[in-house]
């Protein structure tokens, strides 16, 4: 029913109350979600808990949201937000301000497309270097790359200015090419995929 709609359209039936917008949002998003939530708590019930949370949340207050035009960034902000939340109550992190965040990123061998990209050896090389990048770094391309967001929806759920997110992004590949003997097509290759 929603496979050809708009987020805006989306979004809007739910607004006004329609389960079967709710549902295809959840399927469509729930497992993007959890795979980006998972990566910033690094705690698997924590976020379970989140990510049941906000869509109880959005469907207890639906009628208090606003619109939005891409409901992933929308949710991805908001689940960020409470796993940033959780993590300070529960004194992860020494001040109240958002902390640095930690952010695995992993790959998951599939080799019907990565033996074609990449070799196995170079995929494991280039995780470890990304799991070397300083956290934000790591989390900004991860939703550029693997979750395909524009700059200005990155610097929304990560709560920087959007020349911030280029920043961060530009430095991050920066600091991989330098490590690794990729060329930056390579680097956009591997991490389009």
């Amino acid at each position: 029913m929603y496979d050809q709609a708009t987020d805006a359209q989306i979004w809007d039936d739910f607004l006004r109350g329609s389960k079967a917008a709710y549902s295809f949002m959840y399927e469509k998003y729930a497992r993007v979600l959890y795979n980006y939530g998972y990566k910033i708590a690094q705690d698997r019930q924590l976020t379970e808990d989140c990510l049941q949370d906000l869509f109880l949340n959005i469907l207890e207050t639906r009628e208090r949201l606003s619109h939005t035009d891409s409901i992933k960034f929308y949710l991805m902000r908001a689940l960020r937000r409470d796993i940033v939340r959780k993590l300070n109550a529960q004194h992860r992190f020494a001040d109240t301000t958002e902390p640095d965040v930690g952010f695995m990123v992993e790959f998951h061998y599939e080799p019907t497309w990565l033996d074609s990209q990449i070799s196995k050896e170079r995929s494991e090389a280039l995780l470890q270097e990304l799991n070397q990048l300083p956290a934000r770094q790591k989390e900004a391309l991860f939703l550029k790359f693997f979750d395909n967001l524009s700059y200005e929806e990155i610097a929304g759920i990560m709560g920087i200015e959007t020349t911030s997110a280029y920043k961060v992004i530009y430095k991050a590949i920066a600091s991989l090419q330098k490590r690794m003997l990729l060329d930056l097509f390579c680097w956009v290759a591997i991490l389009s995929r």
